[in-house]
């Protein structure tokens, strides 16, 4: 046994870690190797033996041969949680061995008592095999699923009482239409789990069809069901169905606990519940459908509202008798009478980010009373004494008016009249739309809002135009709403609005001024660029996160450069003139520097380009390469080592130049030139391959080629692959046909170039020299 089994191979590690994972807790060599750790380490590849024989020479105690004989292919899908031999594996620490006996019985077609039995010479906890029936179905394993999606298995615990809840969730594919035969199923279901083995809460086991429809969430036996454990029970719920079974509500509280509801309604309940009393406890104002009182709703008032306006009862009424009932209502001061018309004006849905209703502590906004007149046709002092009489202190003072058509297009959000309406605030952007519709200025368009009661107008300080249009309103639009005159514009939103257009961004901020935004951005460019959406985005890509101000990185640039087609000397220039601060200055080389071809002009390559590159641009720019490279890695295109080539000479760049032409494009760093290249190099240098070799490697590239190769043996090398190892008979038939030689020349040649050849006996003849076709007469 190893002191330190971190220190064993990999799979070493593996086999000796409890769980199989390469890591502590290690197997205990004091302590036998079980025969599921075997299992569980061949999985379905079988290879227990080998496995055990490799822990006996690591010192650890395996199971005897008799014991690893007795393995076949099914245990490794016993053991396996999924049932398919594979991790993640079933522990003794399971509470659920029951539904996987099942599982696994379907899966291999065995009776569950065979899995049960042989789990339990594996050392698992396993159900006793006589608890379980003779055959199964797919059915039963689907009835022992679980279906709440908690933790803790795939399966319902073997101890704990089955609930009614799963029963009806486990049905609920199938389930029937009436509540007789809904309980009927539930109590065959309750059966065979009997049979199963499992333990049914009593609840379940004795249901009726009176019990279906109660733990139905519209009381009509049929699904969605109430949830069971720890989720509360409506006092609502109870209520009505005492009132329609003439049941007491004590007594069907009790009969959902016996049902596997926990939290049943606080406090003492009424003897009994007539009908008229249940039409208290929902109305019909809400979305979707009825909508029922909580028994401690925070804000019962609108409840007692749309109840009271239903029923014609007085509102205090209504809230003595549901706090008979048990609900919590507060004392409060309460309308005399509701009706139906008092809906909109406790609603707080023509208001953006209000509630449902309108809060009688809160103070109501200018809007809903205005739009409130205008759809009642009615002042709006009549629309302020309804409130005041429904209990709502907080109102503004808004003069006696009859809105007209135009009003409500005013205090509409969108100008369009509909729904939401301004509350208390009319945004400068809102004002400077109306004045375009209206064919004002913004100072008149103000003085309307004022005279509907608005008193919070935004307006900027300083001269504004006598007129503006749509689009002055279009330019101040931002995502989610207007831009406030009092704030700085952002440069991005400059940018934005300015490419939107079509112009440079000074003349955006010139239109700006005018409508009185004083802090802008100073100095923009008049002109615009296509680019500029890409230069101020994140990852250049426009429509994204906004790049920020300061510290623009150096790689933003090299991308934006590659993905706009334009100089990264252009894009840094371009984002200075637009108020950006780029890492690196600007330096007028860098558009040289940058070019793949020295020229300063496009292509802009985004990665670097080989040292032949960095050869050519310090003879562009007469500089050293040391300088040129320096700069390149501040462009951000990385840190690049020359080679130490006892300096560089004028020949270098036709070396690393792949067509040997001085120019673009260059060997990458560090690649291994082909014997190719060398001998092209040599035969246009007029230099000995070796040497080419020998300066190729100062340059920092490993090149290397057979010691017999010679510039004569290019006609060769020129019609077979880079560098080959080995040729194969019909791969010296081909050369020997194209070169003309004898196959017996070319593969005694490959064989002195230390490349394999088959051992044959070759040709010694040379193939016939090729005729040209003969050309058609004219």
């Amino acid at each position: 046994m190893p002191n330190d089994p971190a220190s064993l191979s990999h799979t070493d590690r593996r086999i000796v870690s409890r769980a199989l994972n390469y890591q502590a807790p290690w197997l205990d060599p004091a302590e036998p190797v079980t025969l599921c750790h075997l299992i569980r380490a061949a999985g379905r590849s079988g290879d227990r033996e080998e496995i055990a024989a490799r822990l006996t020479e690591l010192g650890y105690v395996v199971p005897p041969a008799g014991q690893l004989a007795s393995v076949t292919a099914d245990d490794a899908m016993m053991i396996s949680r999924d049932g398919d031999g594979l991790q993640p594996w079933i522990t003794p620490e399971d509470h659920s061995f029951r539904g996987h006996v099942l599982s696994v019985a379907r899966r291999l077609e065995l009776p569950p008592a065979v899995i049960a039995a042989r789990l339990a010479e594996l050392d698992f906890p396993a159900p006793d095999p006589g608890s379980f029936p003779d055959e199964i179905t797919d059915a039963d394993r689907d009835l022992v699923r679980r279906r709440d999606g908690g933790g803790g298995g795939r399966w319902i615990a073997d101890d704990d009482p089955v609930p009614l809840v799963h029963v009806l969730a486990a049905l609920e594919r199938g389930m029937p239409k009436k509540p007789q035969e809904v309980a009927s199923a539930i109590l065959a279901a309750c059966e065979r789990l009997g049979r199963l083995g499992y333990r049914v809460d009593p609840g379940a086991a004795d249901v009726t069809a009176d019990d279906v429809v109660l733990v139905s969430r519209e009381l009509d036996g049929q699904a969605p069901w109430l949830p069971a454990g720890d989720e509360p029970v409506p006092l609502h719920h109870v209520l009505r169905f005492a009132q329609a079974h003439d049941r007491a509500p004590g007594e069907v509280a009790a009969r959902l606990g016996r049902l596997g509801h926990h939290r049943l309604p606080e406090g003492p309940t009424v003897d009994s519940v007539t009908g008229e009393e249940t039409e208290l406890l929902g109305h019909g104002w809400g979305v979707g459908g009825r909508t029922w009182l909580a028994q401690d709703d925070p804000d019962p008032f609108p409840h007692l509202v749309a109840v009271g306006a239903a029923t014609g009862k007085a509102p205090a009424e209504i809230a003595r008798r549901l706090r008979t009932l048990g609900f919590t209502v507060p004392e409060e001061e309460l309308p005399a009478r509701t009706t139906e018309s008092d809906r909109p004006l406790i609603s707080g849905r023509t208001l953006a980010g209000a509630g449902t209703w309108l809060s009688r502590t809160q103070p109501v906004p200018v809007g809903h009373i205005l739009h409130n007149a205008h759809a009642r046709g009615a002042s709006t002092a009549s629309v302020l004494a309804r409130l005041k009489e429904l209990g709502y202190a907080r109102l503004p003072a808004i003069p006696d008016l009859q809105l007209t058509d135009d009003d409500l297009l005013l205090i509409s959000e969108r100008g369009d009249g509909a729904t939401p309406v301004l509350g208390d605030t009319v945004p400068y952007g809102r004002l400077v739309r109306a004045a375009a519709a209206t064919g004002t200025g913004p100072r008149e368009a103000a003085v309307r809002y004022r005279e509907l009661g608005y008193t919070d107008v935004v307006l900027p300080d300083g001269p504004l135009p006598d007129s503006v249009t749509e689009g002055d309103a279009d330019l101040i639009t931002t995502d989610t709403g207007w831009l406030a005159p009092d704030e700085a514009v952002p440069v991005p939103f400059v940018v934005r609005r300015a490419h939107a257009e079509g112009i440079g961004p000074a003349g955006i901020v010139r239109r700006l001024r005018a409508l009185g935004f004083h802090d802008v951005p100073d100095a923009l460019p008049d002109t615009p660029h296509p680019a500029d959406l890409v230069m101020i985005s994140e990852g250049a890509k426009p429509g994204g996160d906004l790049l920020p101000l300061t510290g623009v990185p150096a790689h933003h640039i090299l991308r934006a450069a590659h993905t706009a087609d334009v100089s990264p000397y252009d894009i840094s220039r371009r984002l200075i003139a637009l108020g950006y601060t780029p890492e690196v200055a600007p330096h007028p080389d860098d558009e040289v520097i940058c070019s793949a071809n020295g020229d300063g002009r496009a292509p802009w390559p985004w990665g670097s380009e080989g040292l032949g590159h960095v050869l050519l641009l310090a003879k562009v720019l007469g500089r050293t390469p040391q300088d040129v490279n320096a700069r390149r890695a501040a462009l951000g295109y990385g840190e690049r080592q020359l080679p130490d080539a006892g300096g560089f000479e004028d020949g270098d760049m036709v070396l690393l130049s792949e067509n040997l032409d001085a120019r673009g494009p260059w060997l990458r760093w560090g690649t291994d030139p082909s014997w190719k290249h060398v001998l092209r190099a040599a035969r246009i240098t007029g230099r000995d391959p070796r040497q080419i070799v020998e300066r190729l490697r100062l340059l920092g590239h490993a090149a290397d080629v057979p010691s017999a190769l010679g510039v004569d043996d290019l006609v060769l090398l020129e019609v077979m692959p880079d560098d080959p190892r080995s040729v194969d008979t019909a791969g010296i038939l081909s050369v020997a046909t194209r070169t003309g030689r004898s196959p017996a020349e070319v593969a005694a040649r490959l064989r002195e170039l230390d490349i394999e050849v088959p051992d044959l006996d070759y040709p010694t003849r040379r193939p016939a020299p090729r005729t040209p076709r003969a050309g058609r007469s004219v």
